[in-house]
């Protein structure tokens, strides 16, 4: 393959250029309101990038508390190893974590996932 001058212009260009900064289109806010209750509530896209956070503060607060509620109202996309980690924690934690107000395509996404049952009403 041969590289010609532009193209080699053009690498050398991008090479010296910094990485783009990265853009949080997510966020986790936490409420703990007694040892038996928290709120774990959760706004954007939670896709790859936000499941190790997630994960974390999850756990944390499932072992700090009695039972968990993860309002999902104001998420608009989320990635499937996320609904898994609720599903599982969930599972582990015998029924400490509940989900509340999960937007449509995130109902969708618990569903098929078999994680339809931890949607509470209120």
């Amino acid at each position: 393959m041969t590289v010609t001058e532009p193209v080699a212009d053009f690498i050398a260009h991008i090479a010296d250029q910094e990485p783009p900064a990265h853009t949080t289109r997510y966020s986790l806010d936490s409420e703990s309101y007694s040892a038996d209750y928290a709120v774990l509530r959760a706004s954007g896209e939670l896709d790859m990038s936000a499941r190790v956070d997630f994960v974390e503060t999850l756990d944390r607060m499932a072992t700090e508390n009695a039972h968990v509620r993860v309002d999902l109202s104001e998420v608009s996309f989320m990635y499937s190893g996320v609904a898994n980690a609720i599903i599982d924690n969930a599972r582990i934690n015998d029924g400490t974590v509940s989900v509340f107000a999960p937007t449509r395509p995130v109902r969708m996404i618990l569903d098929v996932l078999g994680g339809g049952d931890l949607v509470v009403d209120q």
